[in-house]
C-alpha cells in the first residue's frame, strides 16, 4: 500500500508563513508566536523526512521564530513614564507586512499579463508610395456604394422642424446632371458629386440615376482599397442611353 503525500510549494519563509497566516486567520499583527513556530517547524520537519533540500532562508527564519518565541518567553522590564516598549514580533509583522505589498503586485501583474495574451497586435504601417489610381483600381459591388450613400445620408444634417418641402426632382435630371460633370474629365471622384449635394432627396434621386447609369454601361464605378475613395470613369457609349423620368 503506497503513502503520498502532496506538499505545498512555497517561494520562500515569509510566503509559508503568510500561508499559516491567511489559513489560520491570523491577526498579522497579533502572531501567536508559540503556535506559528510550531506549524513552521512542523513543515521543515516534513520537508527533511521526504529527503528535500532546505535553503539556508528557511533556516534562518527558523531560528528568528525561535529567538522571538525566547524574547517573548522572558520577563519584561517595567517601562518608565511614555516609553514604549518595543515587541520582539514587530520585525517579523513589518516583514510579512512589506512582503504581502509585494505579492500582491505581483498577483496583479500577472493578471494584467494573463489579460494581455488574449490580444494580438497587428502592426500597420504607412503606405507613403504615390500610386496611380488608373493602375490599381478595382471594381466596386453594389453594397459598397450603398454604404457610401448611406454614409453620405447619415452625415446629412437633420431638420430641426418637420417641413414640406416640394422639390421637382427625378433621375433624367440627375443624369443629366452626372454627364455634364464628365464634359471635360473622364474619370471623377464620387466625393465631388457628393459635395454638390444638399438635401436628402438630392442624395436618393443621384443615386437611383448613378445606378441606372452603371446598368445602361454608361458609367463604371471603381475603388482602390477597401473603404477607399470611390471613382466614376465615364464609359465609351455605344448607342444612346436615355432614362426615363422617375
Amino acid at each position: 500500500m503506497s503513502y503520498n503525500v502532496k506538499l505545498d510549494v512555497f517561494e520562500g519563509p515569509l510566503d509559508l508563513l503568510l500561508f499559516f497566516i491567511k489559513r489560520d486567520e491570523i491577526n498579522i499583527y497579533d502572531i501567536p508566536i508559540s503556535y506559528i513556530t510550531r506549524e513552521y517547524l512542523d513543515y521543515l520537519d516534513v520537508m527533511k523526512s521526504m529527503n528535500l533540500h532546505l535553503a539556508g532562508e528557511f533556516i534562518l527564519m527558523a531560528a528568528l521564530l525561535m529567538r522571538i518565541k525566547v524574547q517573548m518567553l522572558l520577563p519584561r522590564e517595567e517601562a518608565e513614564d511614555n516609553e514604549v516598549v518595543e515587541d520582539p514580533r514587530t520585525e517579523l509583522v513589518e516583514m510579512l507586512v512589506e512582503y504581502q505589498k509585494y505579492k500582491e503586485a505581483s498577483f496583479a501583474l500577472r493578471e494584467l499579463e494573463e489579460r494581455q495574451q488574449k490580444y494580438y497586435p497587428i502592426r500597420c504601417q504607412s503606405e507613403n508610395t504615390v500610386w496611380d489610381p488608373a493602375l490599381f483600381l478595382a471594381d466596386v459591388n453594389l453594397v459598397d456604394l450603398g454604404i457610401a450613400f448611406k454614409n453620405l445620408l447619415d452625415s446629412m444634417p437633420k431638420p430641426k422642424y418637420y417641413e414640406i418641402q416640394t422639390l421637382k426632382l427625378n433621375i433624367s435630371q440627375q443624369a443629366q446632371v452626372l454627364r455634364s460633370m464628365f464634359a471635360n474629365k473622364k474619370r471623377i471622384k464620387f466625393s465631388t458629386v457628393a459635395a454638390t449635394l444638399s438635401n436628402r432627396i438630392e442624395v436618393v434621386v443621384t443615386f437611383l440615376a448613378l445606378l441606372e447609369m452603371v446598368k445602361s454601361e454608361e458609367l463604371r464605378v471603381s475603388q482602390k482599397t477597401v473603404f477607399g475613395e470611390i471613382y466614376l470613369t465615364k464609359l465609351q457609349l455605344k448607342e444612346s442611353h436615355v432614362i426615363a423620368d422617375a
